[in-house]
């Protein structure tokens, strides 16, 4: 028997709007898309697909970590807020450091990624008057894609301190972020705000020699004797010798904590589990509560050891409610979030979804796209798309647990659709 001996089949945003065209009539094998139908069959899918999240995608859970701060009770969850990520790594201080210091030393970068690239927008170039030509790797179609919200340096070999860089892009929200960087003077400078994508640079002078322009590294957290954390960039290729952006602003011992991660998750869907990780590295379950159970707190402020969490899903950035605020920087939180799937802009995107839930859509979208094209739909159409539906919907389910707490109420997951829970 021959086989192909592959599993990897795909449908793009347009194969499956072809599909689904095809299924009420309106489009022949082997005819163009037209363009004007396609930009609005594109938009109802993803407007079904989004309206589809309490019902499909365990592919879609991510293990996060969130990393407390003193004195903080509430933290923003998303692509520009506090600090949580998915593959977050840790390891501890080696030699003791002093407030002011740029560098940290530590254990090991094993599970660290170096993402520092000081020429990844512009490499070596005496610049004139005017645009800057964006050339480096990380630069596709005039456009540089930053590894994660984060800051952008100059660097230079000669004295341009008379010149001002224009830097226009936008963060990690897609919102629009500009700014005006004075030149370096043999040295590196930073900009203030943090991007994750930079669409020009000019300069408003000729240059005197090489500037090189590019991306700072990985956030990077230290654990302070004041019992903070002291978060900025990694400012130099991957080490055990850290080089920082911002200087220390109070001293480290030996094993404080060190904590980095790449890019900021997206707000999540909703938290499935959560655990406090604490400084030995045991995970101590947390039952995220209800919003009634978190105002039912006397007191918001009270120091302690984290047990509870409540998840406020708002728009943007979500936001995580610890209580009681922790006093000890050695631990973090851990928990499983389901993340959006990805939008589909262009037809030739691919789908953030298993292949057990294509035919599904296509004819799920059909089902939304007849009375758009003044079809009527036949009820055995709408029978068998919704049968798909179910059908799709039982792969994606786990086996999981009922479990009982004694004075906060029922707590149960049953399988089904992505499993779910109940309090009462």
């Amino acid at each position: 028997m021959a086989t192909s001996g592959s599993t990897n089949f795909n449908v793009t945003a347009g194969d499956i709007i072809e599909e689904a065209l095809g299924l009420i009539g309106v489009h022949a094998i082997g005819e163009p898309l037209d363009s004007s139908e396609t930009s609005s069959d594109l938009r109802t899918l993803n407007m079904m697909l989004k309206a589809w999240y309490p019902k499909m995608g365990l592919w879609l859970n991510r293990e996060l970590s969130l990393f407390f701060q003193k004195d903080q009770i509430f933290y923003e969850i998303g692509p520009t807020g506090d600090h949580c990520a998915p593959n977050a790594a840790k390891t501890e201080i080696a030699t003791a450091a002093v407030s002011g210091a740029s560098s940290i030393v530590v254990d090991s970068v094993a599970d660290f990624s170096d993402t520092f690239d000081r020429d990844g927008l512009v490499t070596a170039v005496t610049a004139s008057a005017g645009t800057i030509t964006l050339d480096g790797d990380l630069v596709t179609n005039g456009i540089a894609t930053l590894s994660g919200d984060r800051k952008i340096l100059i660097f230079s070999v000669a004295d341009e301190s008379g010149d001002t860089f224009s830097i226009v892009g936008q963060n990690a929200a897609g919102v629009a972020v500009s700014e005006n960087i004075t030149g370096p003077n043999i040295t590196t400078v930073y900009s203030v705000n943090t991007y994750k994508t930079i669409t020009s640079v000019t300069t408003d002078g000729a240059g005197t020699g090489n500037i090189e322009i590019g991306q700072v590294g990985d956030p990077v957290g230290t654990e302070l004797d004041e019992d903070s954390i002291h978060w900025t960039f990694i400012a130099a290729a991957l080490s055990t010798t850290i080089s920082l952006v911002t200087a220390l602003t109070d001293s480290v011992a030996v094993d404080n904590h060190v904590y980095s991660y790449t890019e900021k998750t997206s707000r999540p869907i909703e938290i499935v589990e959560s655990r406090r990780i604490t400084a030995e590295g045991t995970d101590v379950p947390i039952i995220p509560s209800g919003r009634l159970d978190y105002e039912l707190l006397s007191d918001k402020k009270t120091p302690g050891i984290v047990n509870q969490i409540y998840y406020d899903k708002q728009l943007g950035n979500g936001i995580i409610k610890a209580w009681p605020l922790t006093i000890n920087m050695k631990e973090y939180l851990k928990f499983t979030a389901r993340i959006p799937v990805q939008d589909l802009d262009e037809l030739t995107n691919d789908f953030e979804v298993a292949q057990e839930w294509f035919e599904a859509i296509a004819w799920n979208l059909a089902l939304r796209l007849f009375p758009k094209h003044e079809k009527t739909i036949p009820p055995d159409v709408a029978a068998m798309a919704l049968q798909m539906l179910d059908d799709a919907m039982a792969t994606d389910s786990e086996n999981t647990s009922s479990y009982i707490q004694i004075g906060t109420g029922w707590h149960g997951q049953s399988a089904g659709y992505g499993g779910g829970s109940g309090k009462y």
